[in-house]
């Protein structure tokens, strides 16, 4: 070894000064690329780290807690009135008066539109005096036939002629009652069809006329749904004018339309101050059952590749996606169901990140998640 180094030392020697510090410096930067991949640096470890984190994305995220919900079946239907009429005329005649005004509230029996009666009264008194002959005609031959100056023929044709006379008046009597087309049951004046000196014919309309209480909210229901769905039912309704009222179901029909498959269902609503109206637009809401479920924004829910709907959550740093089940949207935001009691959802940035992706996490300190504040 010490040979070797003064042959070194030797050569060293001889040379001239610039390929000594050529040399030198060769030797110099080797030494220090071999400390470099001998040894790495720790900063250039924490520089790569920092680089990947930085490429990551970044979503913002809120944890959400399940509450005990009612599963509810929402269907959009329409008003309707429970007792609905047009109240018609049996007799012919002159409108001679009417006695009631678009919107009256009404009783029943009260009279709304008066036919003149002509000669009606005169065909009554008719037939009145004439059962009244028939009825003393009667009397004699009975008392006749009781003393044996009368047959049983006799007898028999002097009580049919009194039935006869009687029906008679009847049919007179209640051509003359019809002249008062009256209401059928207590409820409001919707619409009038005559005017006073209009003729009338049997069949024509007088007037419309609606019953106010109860009233109906009618709808559809689905083949899946129709079974969670049984009379008596609670119900909520509220209608596109703003009223929401509680009612229950009425009646869930036992067979589907057959064009549409789909089943009648109708709810019945109060309505002592009749300000329902018939026709309005509005939708149905019955709870079927109890859910944990959570509330969100409908804006954070997403499809798979398959079409389900559902949220993409994070756990432990990475992207999953959880279908869910929406079982009510209303004014107080929607509800969904089919997530842990505890779930950490992306509600920012869930479009532009996919499954098993790792992500950086903000939490979302917007103050209101769907459209309720919380």
């Amino acid at each position: 070894m010490s040979e070797i180094m003064h042959k070194f030392l030797t050569v060293w020697r001889s040379m001239k000064a610039r390929y000594q510090w050529a040399i030198g410096i060769a030797l110099g930067v080797t030494a220090w690329l071999l400390t470099g991949l001998i040894f790495p640096s720790g900063d250039g470890h924490n520089q790569g780290a920092e680089a990947k984190a930085e490429a990551m994305p970044v979503v913002k995220v809120r944890t959400l807690s399940s509450m005990d919900r009612s599963a509810t079946i929402t269907v959009r239907g329409r008003t309707q009135a429970l007792h609905d009429v047009d109240v018609r005329a049996e007799v012919e005649g002159v409108v001679e008066a009417l006695h009631f005004e678009k919107g009256d509230r009404v009783k029943t029996g009260k009279v709304l539109c008066q036919i003149k009666v002509n000669d009606r009264a005169s065909r009554l008194a008719e037939a009145k005096a004439l059962a009244d002959q028939r009825s003393k005609e009667y009397e004699v031959a009975k008392a006749l036939f009781k003393d044996g100056f009368r047959s049983k023929t006799q007898m028999a044709q002097a009580e049919a002629a009194l039935a006869a006379a009687r029906a008679a008046m009847n049919t007179q009597a209640i051509s003359v009652e019809n002249t008062r087309i009256k209401a059928p049951f207590d409820g409001v004046i919707d619409d009038r069809y005559v005017s006073v000196g209009d003729y009338m014919r049997p069949g024509d309309k007088c007037a419309l006329l609606i019953a106010p209480e109860p009233f109906l909210a009618t709808a559809t229901l689905n083949e899946q749904d129709v079974g969670a769905v049984s009379m008596g039912d609670p119900a909520v309704v509220t209608m596109v004018t703003g009223e929401t009222v509680k009612g229950k179901v009425r009646f869930v029909a036992d067979r589907a339309d057959s064009a549409t498959r789909a089943f009648k269902v109708e709810v019945e609503l109060p309505n002592p101050d009749a300000k329902l109206r018939d026709g309005v637009s509005a939708d149905i809401r019955i709870p079927v059952r109890r859910v944990k479920a959570q509330q969100i924004s409908p804006g954070i829910l997403v499809l798979d590749d398959s079409g389900k709907v559902g949220v993409r959550v994070v756990k432990d740093g990475k992207v999953a996606f959880k279908p869910v089940q929406v079982i009510s949207d209303g004014p107080e935001g929607m509800w969904i169901s089919g997530l842990p009691d505890q779930v950490t959802v992306i509600t920012v940035g869930q479009e532009f990140v996919s499954d098993g992706e790792a992500v950086k996490t903000v939490p979302d300190t917007s103050k209101t998640v769907g459209r309720k504040a919380v």
